[in-house]
This record gives C-alpha cells, structure tokens and sequence, in this order.
C-alpha cells in the first residue's frame, strides 16, 4: 500500500469524516463512487500535492 500525506484528514489510520464533505453531510442516496471519489479529488488538490510523501515501503506505526 502506498501511504500519502493530505492534510488534517488521517487521525490514528482512521479517516475523519468531518474533513470530507460527502461523509460530514451524509446522504443515503451517495453511491461508493461517489465516496471514493471525494478523498481522490482532496489527495490530487494542489495543496495536497506540494506535502512531501512518506519514503517508499514506510508504514506508520501507531
């Protein structure tokens, strides 16, 4: 698995839902898709994208 920084949005391995919108203000008509998609979109944002990433192979530990 390859490990990614995006900013305030991993706490202890675990997403924070607050920091996604279509998981803060949820619906029961999202699909996955459209679930899976928000956190694509925030990783490739142009803020997330200038955060230095982990060293191939690294893991965290908690």
């Amino acid at each position: 698995m390859t490990l990614q920084r995006w900013t305030g949005m991993i706490i202890g391995g675990m997403v924070d839902a607050q920091s996604i919108a279509v998981l803060a203000k949820w619906h029961n008509s999202y699909s996955i898709k459209v679930v899976l998609q928000e956190p694509r979109r925030l990783m490739m944002s142009k803020g997330s994208m200038k955060l230095p990433q982990p060293l191939e192979g690294q893991t965290y530990c908690s």
